[in-house]
């Protein structure tokens, strides 16, 4: 007869072992000290901003940007208008004409969709480092010079920047994406000092534009972040996350609209994982970080998915396992279990909604930062 009390717990000791050597390995790493080359000879930047019916927040990133702090001599910036039917390309016109920004509003013309235009515009651009940035989302100041820092290294390829959430703090998928960053950032400091991130962050990432001309994104790819990113690893090259290099973004104003952006996130995330199944055992990364990928992302959803589905016949069989629940209303720790078996859960039915589709969960992030604080 099949012990489920046995099979649950054998799960749980798979998850806690998992996650926490997961974590204590990449927080040991993360203290490790690295210091760069220094080189005061800073290089030409494009910032690419890609804009796809952004008339609600198109304004205030050109607002936004105008304020970042780079040579204005060593900075192109380019809005990339992905066929938006709405007021955008009027809109961002007329806010470079009025502000100092030196930027320009060019139509793609590479093919609908947002990988498409970049690997239309890569072939255009000349500088040394090209960076990319959401039209929803904010740099602090000194984004661009920090990011920027990395490429002293050689051997870095690309480097990514650190999300702090902007929107009503008493919401729930607020709380819920903060007690996941806090770990994300510990995560991503580690893989980068053993090798390279797992993730990037799409708001903010930098590439050599060398490297840019020598990869296609996947046309297909919804995670076109990280599909260029292990496409630059592919080529030699490290991936490296800077926590000082801020970024802000938007969470959707609903908990139904953060499900589905997390659904479109996955799906796009676990298909790039998959696709680069060949790097397994290669090097550091191949060895160490990209098998925790593949666990974090295509195993453990599927354990979490069965330990909810056994706990209630667990409980009937042992009663004191009621106690775990005890966990979910702990200060902090309630928090994130609440957030961690949420996120993996959704992993298992991110199937659901369409990749490229959907655009209510995108809709719902775009909106003015002002109108959100007196709700």
């Amino acid at each position: 007869m099949i012990d489920l009390v046995l099979i649950w717990q054998l799960l749980v000791v798979f998850e806690v072992a998992l996650f926490s050597s997961y974590t204590l390995v990449m927080y040991i790493y993360s203290k490790k000290e690295e210091q760069l080359p220094i080189n005061n000879k800073l290089p030409t930047v494009t910032l690419v901003i890609p804009m796809y019916n952004e008339e609600k927040v198109i304004r205030e990133k050109i607002e936004n940007t105008s304020l970042i702090d780079y040579p204005e001599d060593k900075l192109e910036v380019i809005i990339l208008d992905d066929y938006s039917t709405d007021s955008s390309e009027v809109i961002s016109t007329k806010a470079i004409n009025e502000s100092s920004l030196k930027a320009r509003v060019v139509k793609n013309d590479g093919g609908k969709g947002k990988a498409r235009g970049l690997n239309w515009i890569f072939s255009k651009i000349s500088s040394d480092i090209t960076v990319i940035t959401d039209s929803d989302a904010l740099l602090k100041e000194d984004a661009l010079l920090q990011i920027i820092k990395n490429f002293t290294d050689p051997k870095i390829g690309g480097a990514t920047g650190k999300i702090v959430i902007l929107s009503d703090k008493a919401r729930f998928s607020k709380s819920q994406e903060d007690s996941y960053r806090f770990y994300f950032d510990v995560w991503r400091q580690g893989e980068s000092k053993i090798a390279s991130v797992s993730v990037c962050n799409g708001p903010l990432m930098g590439f050599r534009t060398e490297l840019l001309h020598k990869i296609k994104i996947d046309p297909n790819a919804y995670a076109d972040d990280s599909d260029m990113l292990y496409k630059i690893i592919k080529l030699g090259y490290r991936v490296v996350y800077d926590k000082k290099a801020v970024v802000y973004e938007r969470v959707p104003l609903t908990v139904k609209g953060r499900t589905i952006q997390k659904m479109k996130r996955i799906n796009g995330l676990r298909k790039v994982y998959l696709n680069n199944f060949q790097l397994i055992g290669k090097g550091r990364f191949g060895k160490i970080i990209y098998p925790y990928a593949l666990l974090t992302h295509i195993v453990s959803p599927l354990v979490i998915l069965l330990l909810t589905i056994l706990y209630p016949l667990v409980m009937l069989k042992e009663p004191l396992y009621l106690g775990f629940l005890i966990l979910l209303v702990l200060p902090k720790i309630g928090k994130i279990a609440v957030s961690f078996v949420t996120t993996q859960l959704i992993m298992n039915f991110s199937f659901l909604v369409p990749t490229g589709g959907s655009w209510e969960a995108v809709e719902d992030a775009r909106y003015d930062l002002n109108s959100t604080n007196d709700k």
